[in-house]
């Protein structure tokens, strides 16, 4: 054996009290200085020096947050005289939770009047006090339907539905205090569905954010108790055995303290991506005990030493235990040279506890084992099992007899996924992740069919010069452009100062619909006499439609969730109308807002995690390439690895499953894990050769040494991933679909293309000659004998 692992070992067993003291400590260290913080923010995905965020951030400097609304739309009429008064209540109730920055309904909405003994105009509520009576409430409604301003924002065209607006404050939609409001407002809401006997739906980005938060939350502890559920039974049933059952899941549970330990100390918060990790590290950190425990066992049946068995399990499989966590952790790793800030942290803190994962396993399972007893017959029964042993020698033969069935399935299946792969869109939508069972995507489809959307979409005029959004002659192009808008089927009634301009208008010449118009020049001198003496408050609609200096008008409305192809389209489609209304030489004309910007960050992360993926790629077989010294060996240890993503991208393009964030997360992760099980079999195979096999004995050996592990790890890894197949949330449901498949394919993989690509493309002498000093492989001692198990 290798002098550096013998003294490995020797270290581990003889320093066995103090390491677990050690080890104590820090565990201890890591729980009091765990990550408990959790960071919600929206737009984080997109880098800053992005130039449309950074139009975006001048944008929310100028005119505040757009994706910060409510909506609660009600389909009833709303001017009976009980129902508005609860209505009414409502508002008020609402208004006055601690969180809601402010509320707009049909019951707090303001009108104009013209005062003409101060020459100005005066702000107020169309309706003071609840009306007492019918005949109140009958002129409150005549009032309102004399203003056009108001329709198709907080009533639909055809007066049937209408809307409550509620404006979160953006500290409380940045953390988990907007699911408790959220709540609030549904057990306000719930009273009036009771009392009136309908239903109240509700949309916008809030929404969204609290309902995928509060999901996550629920299923974060759920899955991490199903994963060590799983692995508890998989791991009994290969085992048969309490303690080869236990230990493992008790070394599990210290890596989870070691990753929140990790997230803590490097001061991330934990963010709806990193919330995965305890559930991933108990899947991903048994396969180590697992191959640990089984070569304990093989090594005690040959020397019948628990001490000398422990020893060599040390020696013979240390190097191979650190190269698979090596590339595992590469699979995350890489992520921490992205962009994106909430994948980067995700990349660090999963890659560092894989790591740690490694160190963990390899001190505490020996140590463990060597204060038990030594393992009895019960206990490493689950070595003859004649079914595996049966499924394994199936396995040999096929690749020793027909290579030719493996390369022909492979060939049509690598075929059939290109194909697949030329079916695969990168689309994404911002409900992508809500169940399709939940009541939020009912709502949404209704809120859309009656106002045409709720996603903030914002377009950002400079005029160039101060008061420039006076000048009437730029009020009637930002006009034009809002008509040419409304003829989108998916863009909402839009709203900008032309509206307050006409309402001005309207107001001045006391007049009805009919006066609801931009005024002449001539006109419009009176209306800046009366504007000019009017003092409208700070939170008043005019400071979020244009700036300060009224250099720049901003247009507002709401677009649907078409998904970022066709939202692609129609950004391209409105640029163009701009371009049409808005000559580039004087006016700067920008569409932003928070739809355009998480269609964005989609944009970034899809291309970042496929740079990923490449990454991984090039690293894991500069791994490789170090660990066996063979450009060959490299290359057919790829294959196999490779093939299982490609067939996978190619059923996803068959059954119509969208390339975005939580599908493209997969790859590298998946490919970083399923390499592992090549370089078990390659190490052993290297073994086998020093030994002085012939590559047929050698890949016949390495089945019968390995195959059982890479069987075992692999379906626990299997069914750990599975379980995430029971989300109800999209992006987990997608880890463990994905991620399963690409396990289950890349096992089949690495036991039957691998072994066969061997025999093919390997040197057929009965001796190789191999590097003298590969990178710490194991090397045979005298004792071990040609073919030995």
């Amino acid at each position: 054996m290798h002098p550096f692992w013998r003294l490995v070992a020797r270290f581990i067993l003889r320093g066995r009290v103090p390491i677990l003291i050690v080890l104590g400590v820090l565990t201890v260290f890591m729980w009091a200085n765990r990550g408990k913080e959790k960071d919600q923010a929206f737009t984080k995905v997109v880098p800053e020096y992005d130039a449309e965020y950074q139009v975006y951030k001048a944008f929310k400097r100028d005119f505040g947050e757009d994706g910060n609304v409510i909506i609660a739309a009600i389909e009833k009429d709303i001017f009976q005289l009980d129902f508005y008064r609860d209505v009414f209540q409502l508002t008020e109730e609402l208004q006055a939770l601690e969180g809601v920055e402010q509320v707009v309904s049909i019951t707090n909405i303001v009108q104009l009047l013209r005062n003409d003994s101060l020459e100005r105009f005066e702000v107020a509520p169309v309706s003071k006090n609840k009306p007492e009576t019918q005949a109140d409430l009958d002129a409150i409604q005549a009032t309102i339907e004399n203003l056009p301003f108001y329709k198709g924002l907080i009533r639909d065209k055809e007066g049937t539905t209408f809307v409550i607006a509620i404006t979160m404050e953006q500290d409380v939609l940045d953390s988990g205090a907007k699911i408790p409001l959220f709540k609030k407002i549904r057990v306000l809401t719930d009273s009036l569905e009771k009392k009136h006997n309908l239903t109240v739906h509700f949309a916008g980005l809030p929404v969204i954010r609290s309902t995928i938060s509060e999901l996550v939350n629920q299923e974060v502890l759920l899955f991490l108790g199903l994963a060590v559920m799983v692995m508890a039974v998989t791991l009994l049933l290969f085992f048969r055995s309490l303690s080869n059952t236990i230990l493992p899941l008790i070394v599990v549970g210290v890596v989870i303290v070691w990753s929140l330990g990790i997230l803590g100390l490097l001061g991330y918060q934990m963010t709806l991506v990193s919330a995965v990790i305890p559930a991933l590290i108990t899947v991903i950190g048994i396969p180590n005990s697992v191959y640990l425990i089984t070569k304990y066992h093989i090594e005690y049946r040959q020397t019948g030493n628990k001490i000398k068995s422990l020893t060599r399990m040390i020696e013979k499989i240390g190097i191979v235990t650190i190269m698979t966590n090596a590339t595992t952790a590469v699979g995350f790793g890489v992520l921490a040279f992205t962009d994106i800030r909430m994948l980067k942290e995700f990349g660090i803190v999963a890659g560092l506890s894989v790591v740690a994962a490694f160190f963990i396993s390899l001190l505490l399972i020996p140590i463990f084992f060597s204060f038990l007893p030594p393992p009895t017959k019960h206990q490493t029964a689950h070595l003859d099992r004649k079914l595996l042993k049966v499924f394994v020698d199936f396995l040999d033969r096929m690749v020793h007899e027909y290579r030719w069935v493996v390369y022909t399935v492979t060939l049509i299946l690598t075929g059939a996924s290109i194909w697949g792969l030329i079916l695969l869109k990168p689309v994404s939508f911002m409900t992508d992740d809500v169940p399709a069972s939940a009541d939020l995507r009912s709502d949404l489809s209704f809120v859309e069919n009656k106002f045409k959307g709720v996603m903030p979409l914002e377009i950002l005029i400079d005029t160039g010069k101060k008061r420039g959004a006076t000048r009437r002659s730029t009020l009637q192009k930002v006009a034009n452009l809002q008509e040419k808008l409304e003829s989108y089927p998916s863009v909402s009634r839009t709203l900008s100062v032309v509206d307050l301009t006409r309402f001005l208008r309207q107001v001045f010449f006391d007049g009805g619909e009919d006066d609801y118009i931009l005024p002449d020049r001539n006109e419009q001198d009176f209306i800046k006499l009366y504007l000019g003496n009017t003092k409208l408050n700070t939170g008043s609609l005019s400071k979020t439609l244009t700036d300060t200096s009224l250099q720049k008008i901003r247009i507002t409305g709401n677009v649907q969730d078409i998904g970022s192809i066709e939202m692609a389209k129609l950004v391209d489609s409105i640029q163009a109308d701009v371009n049409e209304f808005f000559d580039p030489e004087k006016f700067d004309v920008t569409i932003t807002g928070t739809t355009k910007i998480f269609i964005r960050g989609n944009e970034y992360l899809i291309q970042n995690l496929l740079q990923s993926l490449a990454m991984a790629f090039v690293v894991i077989a500069f791994i490789m390439g170090w660990l066996f010294r063979s450009v060959r060996i490299v290359i057919i240890s790829l294959i196999p690895n490779f093939l299982p993503l490609l067939m996978v991208a190619g059923v996803m393009g068959f059954m119509g499953v969208a390339l975005k964030p939580s599908t493209a997360l997969v790859f590298s992760v998946a490919f970083g894990i399923a390499v592992d099980d090549s370089i078990h079999f390659l190490a052993r195979y290297r073994l086998a050769l020093r030994l002085g096999d012939t590559v047929s004995e050698a890949i016949t050996n390495s089945f019968k040494d390995t195959g059982v592990s890479m069987i075992y790890t692999s379906v626990i890894l299997f069914f750990g991933f599975v379980i995430f197949t029971a989300s109800s949330f999209g992006g987990t449901k997608a880890l463990g679909i994905l991620a399963s498949s690409t396990l289950a394919i890349a096992m089949f993989g690495n036991l039957l293309l691998l072994p066969a690509l061997l025999l093919t493309f390997e040197p057929k002498k009965s001796k190789q000659k191999l590097p003298e000093k590969s990178p710490l492989l194991p090397i045979p001692d005298e004792e071990e004998e040609v073919g030995s198990v």
